[in-house]
């Protein structure tokens, strides 16, 4: 009599069940949104108040060369975003081409240097929106008060409780619903853009000849000197020089610190209305609208203030402030407002700007937050992350997980110097390599997602998404070069930035640390549901359920 087979049993599979988010963002979320993440305001104010310290460099050609090094990548992730339109961004992209341990490494990347950059922009709201605000109108008012307030909001605690309230705020605001937040998201949007199209009037309509004059009247109620202008110049020993190609390269650095986010709406593809169509132009366009504007507030800067002491400003910098009587050089909306010599114009430009200071913060937590939702839907995390609220819709564990990690970060950056050369774009690039090979290979390895997507086509045979892709690749491996070679990228390889040991070398190894952790992450999680039975693996097999 023959034996009875004995069964064996199977791995189970984690199911991975419907996010339970709703398409709430139409066409003007989306384009804000992303918007937002460049924060056209603040790469102008970052492009102006460094760039001009790189002798001979050309910021207009800086800016338009790093924008077409970002457009290649912001096409692959509106192409990927339209052909898998789920939240969770390029997690859900480079795990279901190039498979889950890729895609837990470049996802868990992103999600960590958004983590540790997140105090950031909330500090910036203070050095970059409020004390500008308060110098100008003290300046124009003499109102002895408002500079009291603008030295105490730079201040590591006046950053801090600023910055904080900030993020408790943005967090409650996401918790209650994303249409809530893009209806306050948007208002202050239209706001930001009045003044930036006041601003650029005004710097049109402005006198570099005239400058010094108007500037000494303003700025020395600040400085207690009759010729600041003057003594900003002698400071700086600022020197113009002959056009260099290499400082036109190396600074796009810090441009693309914010120009190279612009698909920020890829994050929450799962709750944006007809994401299909609607993120293939609206991430690219982006990336159009950011430079238009750059160019145009770099030019009326240049008009109204003069290369020279925008160079000047540049080189002395912050640190060299206090030679001058000043707590801050003047960032390039303040000189702008003071050439209008009105209160109510300068009032309204830098009201306006206040926005601009931490306009990429809100994309920073609600990604984030994204990224660890789908991590814990694909059973990666701990399933409490992936809970959602069935009144608004959110997934209100993961936001408040960043919102205080944001604070902890926040903490960090403005009372120890541990954060002063954090440079972590180096390490988004990485991601955004992966992104790009996934957009290569995803007509051949996922052919039913290709075929399907409304980004099927092609020319001369090949899939436009691939071309695109290797494109970003390209662009990204220059990005890779200008950061490692930049003497101020804070990850420069050059020989001059090596002395201490630390600064160059050790941010690359910190930066390549934190994108292989990734793996680390995926394989033990992958161990302990197997240890479950569960086999985690079965569900990248598929295009994660809305």
């Amino acid at each position: 009599m023959a034996e009875s087979a004995r069964p064996t049993a199977a791995p189970r599979v984690f199911v991975r069940k419907a996010t339970g988010l709703v398409r709430q963002a139409g066409m003007l979320d989306v384009l804000i949104y992303n918007v937002n993440f460049i924060s056209i305001g603040l790469m102008v104010a970052l492009m102006l108040l460094i760039i001009p310290s790189y002798a001979g460099g050309n910021i207009t050609l800086s800016l338009l060369i790093c924008a077409l090094l970002a457009l290649p990548t912001a096409c692959v992730y509106a192409f990927l975003s339209a052909a898998m339109p789920r939240s969770g961004g390029d997690y859900v992209y480079v795990s279901r081409v190039l498979g889950p341990a890729l895609g837990m490494m470049g996802s868990w990347n992103m999600t960590i240097w958004w983590v540790l950059y997140g105090g950031v922009p909330s500090a910036f709201l203070a050095t970059y929106g409020v004390a500008p605000f308060c110098r100008v109108l003290a300046a124009m008012t003499g109102n002895a008060g408002l500079i009291a307030i603008a030295d105490w909001v730079v201040t590591p605690t006046g950053q801090f409780i600023i910055g904080a309230l900030l993020i408790l705020l943005l967090t409650s605001l996401f918790t209650i619903g994303l249409k809530s937040f893009f209806r306050v998201q948007n208002v202050l949007f239209l706001l930001a853009t009045l003044s930036a199209l006041v601003a650029l009037v005004v710097g049109l309509a402005g006198d570099a000849a005239s400058f010094p004059q108007v500037f000494n009247r303003y700025a020395g109620a600040l400085s207690g000197l009759p010729d600041t202008y003057e003594q900003i110049v002698a400071a700086s020993g600022y020197a113009a020089a002959p056009f260099d190609w290499m400082n036109t390269l190396l600074p796009m650095t810090w441009i693309y610190l914010t120009m190279g986010f612009s698909f920020s709406s890829a994050y929450i593809g799962g709750e944006v209305k007809q994401a299909a169509r609607l993120q293939v132009w609206s991430i690219p366009g982006t990336v159009l609208y950011a430079t238009i504007w750059g160019v145009l507030l770099v030019w009326a800067t240049s008009r109204a203030v003069g290369d020279d002491f925008l160079g000047a400003v540049s080189t002395l910098s912050d640190l060299g402030a206090g030679q001058v009587g000043l707590s801050a050089m003047p960032r390039f909306h303040e000189l702008i407002a003071f050439s209008s010599q009105n209160i109510l114009v300068a009032f309204l430009i830098c009201s306006g700007f206040i926005f601009w200071s931490y306009a990429w913060l809100p994309g920073q937590i609600l990604n984030a937050s994204r990224n660890l939702l789908a991590y814990a839907i694909d059973g990666l995390m701990p399933a409490q992350l992936a809970t959602v609220s069935e009144r608004f819709h959110t997934p209100v564990v993961s936001l408040w997980v960043m919102g205080i990690l944001s604070i902890v970060s926040l903490a960090i950056y403005v009372f120890t110097p541990y954060f002063a050369t954090l440079s972590g774009i180096f390490g988004f690039i990485l991601t955004f390599m992966l992104v790009s090979l996934a957009a290569i290979l995803l007509p051949y390895r996922r052919p039913e997602v290709f075929e399907g997507s409304p980004v099927r086509w092609r020319v001369a045979g090949i899939p436009v998404i691939s071309i695109v892709g290797l494109l970003s690749l390209v662009a990204c491996l220059v990005m890779e070069w200008a950061y490692l070679n930049d003497p101020f990228s804070g990850i420069s390889l050059d020989p001059s930035t090596l002395r201490d040991g630390v600064l160059g070398f050790g941010m690359f190894l910190i930066n390549a640390g934190i994108f292989l952790s990734g793996l680390i992450i995926y394989f033990v999680a992958r161990a302990a549901r197997r240890h479950a039975g569960i086999d985690v693996t079965l569900n990248y097999k598929e295009i994660p359920a809305e």
